[in-house]
């Protein structure tokens, strides 16, 4: 049995180094790995390479059948699709950058991995129709500009998602720590809102 499941691993491990994604993502953030970091920020942006991998094929899949469907549509059409892609593309973007890991307990990183994961697909499929839609209505001289932007967004969005996975747990640590402080003041005889009071006036 767990000769098989070494086997299987090993199989993951070699797709992994072959798969164009991974490194286009190890490139992406490198600067990451230029600091000091401690084994579980390591592990978790190994994870989060691995979910942006997905999001990265499900967004190339989608954006083929996207190209296939708009050679054959009319002008028209493809820009009622850009108008009715900007709605999707607003709520999703902003649902993902209002997301945050740090409010999240670190016992459910494996939830909060999943759940930015299919917004994050949601918000790239959405915007990279867009993007290809307004393609194939604007001038091929536009494209190298409307690159541009996409891959700028791509870039922004993945990296601050890993930079805020940094903070998995936060909120409940600071929240931890300040009940622990209260404790102490209570303990110690400090209403710390007197002195809070006392500093303003």
């Amino acid at each position: 049995m767990d000769g098989h499941l070494n086997s299987i691993h090993w199989r993951m491990h070699m797709f992994q180094k072959l798969d164009p994604f991974y490194w286009f993502l190890k490139a992406m953030l490198r600067g990451f790995f230029k600091v000091e970091l401690k084994s579980e920020e390591v592990d978790f942006i190994s994870d989060n390479i691995q979910k942006h991998r997905k999001v990265l094929w499900i967004n190339l899949i989608a954006a083929i059948f996207v190209v296939l469907a708009l050679s054959k549509t009319d002008a028209k059409d493809i820009a009622t699709l850009i108008t009715a892609l900007l709605a999707p593309v607003m709520v999703m973007g902003g649902a993902w950058f209002a997301i945050s890991f740090g409010a999240i307990p670190a016992k459910l990183m494996n939830v909060s991995l999943s759940c930015t994961m299919w917004m994050f697909t949601a918000f790239l499929t959405s915007l990279t129709t867009m993007f290809i839609a307004v393609g194939f209505v604007t001038p091929a001289v536009v494209w190298p500009v409307l690159g541009i932007v996409y891959l700028s967004a791509l870039f922004a969005c993945i990296q601050y998602d890993t930079a805020d996975g940094m903070k998995a747990g936060l909120d409940e640590a600071q929240l931890r720590h300040s009940r622990a402080a209260v404790r102490y003041y209570k303990k110690q005889g400090i209403d710390p809102d007197a002195i809070e009071q006392a500093s303003k006036e």
